[in-house]
């Protein structure tokens, strides 16, 4: 049933995600460095929890990367329960008030070591058992939301103005951590305070249940569409045998990768390798976030223009050169020049916002209108399938850039020189300095995958695809 009937109930809808949105952000963007802070220099007591590393950093990055694999990989099995899940109370809502509870507990208990001591393994254990159940239930909670797109919208216009105005929220909540979080942590308010302050916001995944049309009083009770449904192996068989949807999941899971090793590495990029403290961080990541509205409304014309594929090859082309701002405003390269290097990283910013605006819409839009066009040519309803397999990939591809390859490569470290003087207890970040090149040529490689995406995900684009 068409549940976004008005207007105002498209904006309040896509604001649902908002709160576990900044909460996730939080973790990928700070927790790491928070946890063991080796990348860092500037404002370390403050953005870490405690100034020295509180896991064992050998296991940690090893069970972070088995974190985000297993965030990937339970999409698939509550991704079948959500689209398949009938009750008197409709199937989205229950779905979303299972994951509620847990979802929270643990995330405020991954912020709570259980010890105050160097290179925990309990902490480490502890941590990672945390985030496990956080992924879990934060996947029930999303997956049920994004599965919902298909059906709660009308059109394939609304969906993508709900997805636009889910960008807004997201744009918003990166703001808010990324340009905000510098400015009191520049205060001296530890990261962990911030977290626990922000902790309420979680309720805002609890929208749904005001707004969602479903249950017996609207005919979507334990009986609805008992044709629709789709048993788990087959709703995975279905999604990854559509060529069409195929052909979209490489370029994202590419784009996916440059962006959360970005937004993972972001904090030791502007505090160790350019050296700058956290009001400048704030500074930079405003240019980054705060034109992402404008930057999305030029993608949207573009993708009218020109069509979706064309535009996404665009935001991964200037996401590519943007990201290299960050060695080439480095302290390696301007040493003396503090003004140097922070007008070169806004200049990366600036033009970095352009792809982010893109990375953040674009998932929402591609699933739902597959699933949606599938829907309507067959009567099989899985949509939260779809967006599974991508969180899947995109799971993978986090596991990969944030987990193994940063946790690894932010330890490398090499004596301070400049001028040729050694300056004495203070290292260049050289694994943390290579994050940039890995970005760019993982976007290339996004770049050249696009060409097997069509121009746009029309019902005859989707018929063909789920023909062969």
């Amino acid at each position: 049933m068409n549940s976004l009937d008005k207007k105002w109930k498209e904006f309040l809808y896509a604001a649902c995600g908002f709160g576990p949105n900044i909460l996730m952000v939080f973790l990928g963007a700070y927790f790491t460095d928070a946890m063991n802070p080796a990348g860092l220099n500037a404002n370390i007591d403050t953005w870490s929890l405690t100034g020295f590393s509180l896991i064992a950093p050998s296991l940690f990055g090893g069970l972070w990367m088995l974190s985000k694999v297993f965030d990937g990989i339970v999409d698939i099995p509550l991704a079948t329960f959500t689209d398949n899940l009938r009750t008197r109370w409709g199937r989205r809502r229950p779905a979303l008030l299972i994951a509620f509870v847990p979802m929270t507990a643990s995330y405020l208990l991954a912020w709570s070591p259980l010890q105050w001591k160097e290179n925990s393994v309990l902490n480490t254990v502890w941590i990672t058992a945390m985030l496990f159940l956080f992924f879990a239930s934060y996947t029930l909670s999303l997956i049920t939301f994004y599965g919902s797109l298909s059906s709660v919208c009308r059109d394939e216009a609304q969906r993508i103005r709900v997805g636009s105005f889910k960008s807004f929220f997201d744009t918003i909540g990166y703001c808010i951590v990324y340009a905000l979080v510098p400015v009191f942590i520049g205060m001296g308010v530890n990261i962990r305070t911030l977290v626990l302050f922000a902790a309420p916001l979680m309720l805002t995944i609890l929208i749904p249940l005001f707004i969602i049309k479903e249950g017996e009083k609207y005919g979507e009770g334990r009986d609805y569409l008992p044709e629709a449904r789709v048993g788990l192996a087959e709703s995975f068989r279905l999604t990854i045998r559509n060529k069409i949807f195929l052909s979209w999941i490489i370029p994202n899971a590419c784009a996916y990768f440059g962006l959360q090793m970005f937004l993972t590495s972001q904090n030791a990029l502007i505090s160790g390798v350019m050296n700058l403290s956290a009001s400048y961080a704030a500074i930079l990541n405003t240019c980054a976030f705060a034109p992402v509205p404008l930057m999305l409304f030029l993608y949207y014309r573009l993708i009218r223009k020109k069509g979706i594929r064309f535009a996404y090859q665009i935001c991964l082309l200037t996401f590519a050169v943007a990201i290299l701002n960050f060695c080439i405003g480095s302290e390696y390269l301007f040493p003396d020049s503090e003004t140097a290097r922070i007008v070169i990283g806004c200049i990366g910013s600036v033009i970095g916002s352009f792809g982010i605006g893109a990375f953040f819409s674009t998932p929402y839009m591609v699933p739902s209108q597959i699933a949606a066009m599938e829907f309507k040519i067959t009567g099989k309803d899985h949509t939260a399938m779809y967006f599974a397999v991508q969180s899947l990939s995109t799971s993978i591809a986090a596991a990969i850039s944030g987990g193994l390859v940063y946790e690894y490569i932010k330890n490398i470290q090499t004596p301070k020189v400049i001028n040729g003087v050694a300056i004495a207890g203070e290292y260049w970040k050289v694994g943390v300095s290579l994050v940039p090149a890995i970005v760019s040529a993982t976007c290339l490689i996004g770049f050249f995958a696009c060409f097997r995406m069509p121009k746009e995900y029309s019902e005859e684009a989707v018929r063909k695809a789920i023909s062969k």
